[in-house]
């Protein structure tokens, strides 16, 4: 598969990905853009990377907006994030798993939910999770114990074979 090929298959998942992030048409229409600039000044044209490597470039340049709005005192919404967990995987089982923490996860508290969301699925710091979430770093780490402990005792109650 070429590069124009790969560009055409990927940017509508790695968009809404971003999208997903920013809540912001352009912002992650320039994000999307800049990702796979960065992607293409990394490698040769000839060289397609992994859906997961461009999500990892995606995130980081969001993070890079995130501390940029933080240093200028914009304000981030703070939206719930759709399509975090989707299963790109065609892996049966795998697929199956990501169904079911997505629908265990929607069972916790809002806050819970959110604070796993930044913390766990975009690997951000307990410092930059507590600016999101307008709270301090000690009442997100609260937070995020809490939020494990319920969702332990829901996955609890999953029968083994799943």
């Amino acid at each position: 598969m070429d590069w124009e090929e790969w560009c055409d298959r990927t940017r509508p998942r790695v968009y809404r990905y971003i999208y997903g992030l920013v809540q912001d048409r352009e912002r992650a229409e320039d994000l999307t853009q800049e990702t796979y600039a960065r992607v293409l000044r990394a490698s040769s044209p000839s060289e397609t990377k992994s859906e997961a490597y461009l999500r990892a470039v995606a995130l980081n340049l969001v993070r890079d907006e995130w501390r940029r709005d933080k240093a200028r005192g914009i304000p981030v919404p703070l939206e719930p994030f759709e399509g975090l967990l989707e299963s790109s995987s065609e892996d049966p089982y795998v697929t199956l798993l990501a169904d079911h923490v997505r629908e265990l996860m929607g069972r916790l508290p809002q806050e819970q939910r959110q604070v796993l969301e930044l913390r766990i699925i975009l690997g951000l710091s307990r410092g930059e999770t507590a600016v999101k979430m307008g709270k301090t770093e000690a009442a997100v780490r609260g937070l995020q114990y809490r939020a494990l402990q319920n969702l332990r005792q829901l996955l609890s109650h999953i029968p083994k074979e799943v």
